[in-house]
């Protein structure tokens, strides 16, 4: 397996979530049912940009640390809360933290701005993949296979794993998809086809995370466990830091499938980049 560390910040998306998000009832031909609310077939959502992030002030929230940092700096309790309302707070206000904030001697009216004006936690990622099909241009028709027809992305959510697959063909065939031309090497152009897909979907346990790409002959992989053990080798991990709330929450995923060489009627699997931005 490749693996790829260190985003702990900057990855991609919004819109609605689709309703290929199958049932607990739904069932495949070969009887194994889906998990509820953790497969998804991203084909089916819808393509374009993320809409504007709204931002209260045009400083970064306050953390936990920097609260107790202004009020051991002796802030006022009236000026501690007053940057809670302009600024919020991007920190966990459990319990936990709250007798902690208390235990570091600030004062209860502070503690009460900090849980009144915190951001909320985060339970789901705008999500953004980009599919792109680099092939020879010139061909009088674009080929539709590949040699493994679904590209994977998944994300273990505690108890659950987090699963978005998309049939290839199906993605080649969409009417959004865009076609660029590369001219870089000007006796050789390349056709680039794009086609994108954007939804908000749920991701509940805060933490270290992983991500997982890969892509497979396999319609029913629902879980890591399921993954076949070719695929997981050549399967790209990403690790990233999901913050327990932040002012956005957005990842992206890129794949680049490339014509084969050997056999142009088919594509494979490059190469791919994951990334997630909270502030």
């Amino acid at each position: 397996m490749k693996i790829v560390h260190g985003f702990a910040v900057a990855l991609v998306l919004l819109g609605v979530l689709s309703a290929s998000a199958q049932s607990a009832d739904t069932a495949t031909p070969g009887g194994r049912a889906m998990p509820a609310g953790a497969v998804f077939n991203i084909v089916d959502w819808e393509g374009g940009a993320l809409p504007a992030v709204y931002e209260r002030s045009g400083q970064l929230p306050l953390s936990l640390a920097e609260v107790v940092q202004l009020h051991e700096a002796k802030f006022s309790d009236d000026a501690i809360t007053k940057m809670l309302q302009e600024r919020r707070c991007s920190c966990d206000a459990s319990v936990t933290s709250l007798v902690q904030l208390k235990t570091a001697g600030v004062s209860e009216a502070v503690i009460q701005a900090m849980s009144l004006h915190a951001l909320a936690p985060n339970r789901s990622i705008d999500l953004a993949i980009q599919l792109d099909f680099e092939g020879l241009a010139g061909a009088a028709s674009v080929s539709t296979q590949a040699r493994k027809a679904y590209l994977y992305l998944i994300i273990p959510d505690g108890e659950r794993d987090r699963v978005f697959f998309g049939n290839l063909q199906q993605a080649l065939g969409r009417t959004a998809t865009r076609t660029q031309v590369d001219n870089t090497d000007i006796l050789l152009p390349k056709v680039v086809q794009r086609a994108s897909f954007v939804a908000r979907v749920p991701l509940k346990t805060h933490g270290p995370k992983r991500a997982l790409v890969f892509a497979s002959t396999r319609p029913d992989i629902y879980t890591v466990a399921d993954i076949p053990a070719a695929d997981l080798k050549a399967a790209q991990e990403f690790t990233f830091e999901y913050p327990a709330s932040s002012l956005q929450s957005r990842c992206s995923m890129q794949a680049l499938h490339r014509q084969d060489a050997m056999l142009p009627g088919l594509w494979h699997l490059e190469r791919s980049h994951f990334e997630c931005e909270w502030d």
